[in-house]
């Protein structure tokens, strides 16, 4: 994975952290680590996460030349 493709993911990992804040949501980072709430967090962050790459471009559009 070439660096631009590692800063789109850092971008997007914070583009979901913003929304997250704007929804009045928690964010991993919100809480003391290794809490219920932080785990609860996390998951609930991870499964945005996902969402949002989801509609991402395809993987495949990454790796283009």
């Amino acid at each position: 994975m070439d660096t631009h493709n590692f800063d789109a993911l850092i971008a997007l990992g914070e583009t979901v952290a913003v929304i997250r804040h704007a929804r009045g949501l928690k964010n991993p980072d919100d809480l003391p680590a290794g809490s219920p709430e932080w785990v609860d967090a996390s998951d609930a962050f991870a499964d945005d996460f996902i969402r949002a790459l989801d509609a991402a471009p395809p993987v495949r559009e990454w790796w283009t030349p």
